[in-house]
């Protein structure tokens, strides 16, 4: 298979293999189609994580910018949100961080930004286009674009301390762990707690391309150290970051891992209360508490597409909107668009010093805890396009109270009780996915039930 001639883009840039998708020849593909996208000049950034192969490919995905008349900011190892930030300076086009975020190790990637946020699929569109039809800008010797370094963790750490400090007040020394997954935040999230005068131990802290200490995903099962040093020591939170820092996973003082729903929840509200109002945006697989806790609040929750909540931001309403989150990733939208764990450790750390009097445990019995369930059958992909309408038309006329149908990358139905049952097909799994929230387990096993069941049927419907 030739990569170059194949749907580049997923739900978060391009990811894979180092071997079969993320080459090197892909990555002198990517610089030339974005000096071309450019029309042939401008400045971009390209900033990189601790992977093996990121070196390889910077070097690649540079020759190819410049060959298009590009000049070129060199990053360095950064995290992504420094490298979204870059592009949001008034002399910078665009900017592109390779990483594979939380994949394996023998993964490698891609993400565009501009203007501080994701590129939206438009523009993911034009590059896919210049690869698939190898049509380059080419400059002549005279237009070769130049090649600059700048190290941006000063500039970035001072805006964050700036955002920060106008939200709350600086730590007496309440004590935080700090995971940081071997990964590009290495050098960063420590820095900017000390200097909001948190007291910070960190483990897998130094950067790693191997992930030596853990998988780069901060997820429950690749925390447990982490989660048993938290219950074992007087830490106010635990903060986990993937390999890129664009993540944070959250740990309280009791080892117990908070579930992401709720993570959000407690970002929204603060964001909500203190812009007296404005839109949430999330994406489609988050729970109903969050609507709860900002409906409460006096904002208003808009759902997109997993990946999508760029296009949310460059909308007409998106000059509305005060917090954007997807599972693990925050985005402080009166900061800029992207997204930002680093950010979301600071802030987090802040709330629990204000709202938690230093305990995680107590700031998160400000938000309610309901059961979520996850499950997933097996869909191949040539039946995905009829699965969802056979799904929707079979598990719709079986659940009561029904308010709402979202039709949003694949269909959520929501009932009057704040339950919910969300039905998808992978984009690059032969897999179809349910997710259910309720405010009880019961009522959560019950949908959960029914969802697979109509899934199940569908899917015999269609394979007949």
């Amino acid at each position: 298979m030739n990569v170059l001639s194949t749907k580049l883009f997923g739900t978060s840039g391009i990811r894979g293999s180092i071997t079969e998708k993320a080459t090197p020849s892909l990555a002198m593909a990517l610089g030339r189609a974005l000096g071309t996208f450019l029309g042939g000049s401008g400045r971009v950034g390209v900033g990189i994580d601790a992977r093996t192969s990121n070196i390889m490919l910077r070097n690649a995905f540079i020759s190819g910018a410049v060959s298009a008349g590009l000049d070129v900011t060199d990053l360095g190892i950064c995290p992504m949100p420094t490298v979204a930030f870059y592009s949001s300076f008034d002399e910078v086009s665009a900017s592109v961080i390779i990483t594979a975020s939380h994949n394996p190790s023998t993964d490698n990637g891609f993400k565009f930004f501009s203007g501080g946020r994701e590129f939206v699929r438009s523009e993911e569109e034009q590059l896919e286009a210049s690869v698939r039809d190898s049509a380059y800008l080419v400059v002549p010797w005279d237009k070769v674009g130049s090649i600059r370094r700048y190290d941006l963790k000063e500039t970035y750490l001072s805006r964050c301390i700036e955002f920060l400090t106008g939200r709350g007040k600086g730590s007496n020394g309440t004590r935080v762990l700090v995971d940081l997954a071997n990964g590009a935040a290495t050098n960063y999230t420590p820095d900017l707690l000390g200097r909001l005068g948190f007291s910070v131990t960190t483990m897998n802290s130094h950067q790693d391309g191997h992930f030596p200490g853990r998988p780069a995903e901060p997820s429950p099962r690749n925390l447990g150290d982490a989660m048993r040093m938290a219950a074992d020591s007087d830490f106010a939170v635990t903060i986990c970051h993937d390999g890129d820092g664009d993540r944070l996973a959250v740990i309280d003082e009791k080892g117990e891992f908070i579930d992401q729903n709720r993570v959000i929840a407690v970002f929204a509200r603060d964001e909500v209360e203190r812009n007296g109002g404005g839109i949430v945006v999330t994406s489609i697989d988050t729970s109903s508490v969050i609507d709860e806790v900002v409906n409460k609040a006096g904002g208003e929750v808009v759902r997109m597409p997993l990946g999508s909540l760029q296009e949310f931001l460059v909308s007409e309403r998106g000059k509305d909107v005060v917090f954007a989150s997807e599972p693990w990733k925050p985005v402080f939208a009166r900061l800029g668009g992207w997204m930002d764990g680093i950010l979301g450790a600071g802030r987090f750390a802040q709330l629990v010093d204000e709202i938690g009097e230093g305990s995680c445990v107590a700031l998160m019995k400000t938000v309610p805890e309901y059961p979520v369930v996850r499950d997933f059958i097996r869909c191949p992909d040539d039946v995905k396009k009829d699965f969802l309408p056979r799904v929707k038309s079979l598990l719709i006329p079986e659940l009561s109270e029904v308010v709402r149908v979202l039709e949003v990358d694949g269909f959520r139905a929501e009932r009057k009780d704040g339950s919910y049952v969300l039905v998808r097909v992978s984009g690059t799994e032969p897999k179809a996915r349910v997710y259910v929230g309720a405010k009880d387990q019961t009522t959560a096993d019950a949908l959960a039930k029914k969802a697979k069941d109509a899934m199940t049927a569908a899917l015999d419907d269609l394979q007949q």
